[in-house]
């Protein structure tokens, strides 16, 4: 399943292929105060109990993408904005 998030119309995600590993939180979080700490990240992944995936943007996100350059699973990636 893939969507575009609302906050953030240049990041494309793909919960089918997020592993939940949260690099693009740390790389977010040392990119904007830098230290290594997802709870500080602009992107959030979450999981439940069951397993089920989501995924959001928090209002201070900048459209930066590099969550998704540093995504190695390649469940975000950019996408043109018109």
């Amino acid at each position: 399943m893939s969507f575009v998030n609302e906050n953030n119309p240049k990041i494309l995600i793909d919960l089918d292929k997020c592993t939940g590993c949260l690099n693009c939180q740390l790389i977010c979080s040392f990119t904007y105060h830098d230290i290594f700490n997802p709870a500080l990240a602009r992107i959030r992944i979450e999981r439940t109990v069951d397993d089920d995936k989501g995924a959001s943007f928090t209002d201070e996100c900048l459209q930066c993408s590099i969550c998704a350059d540093y995504c190695v699973y390649g469940a975000l990636s950019r996408t043109e904005v018109k």
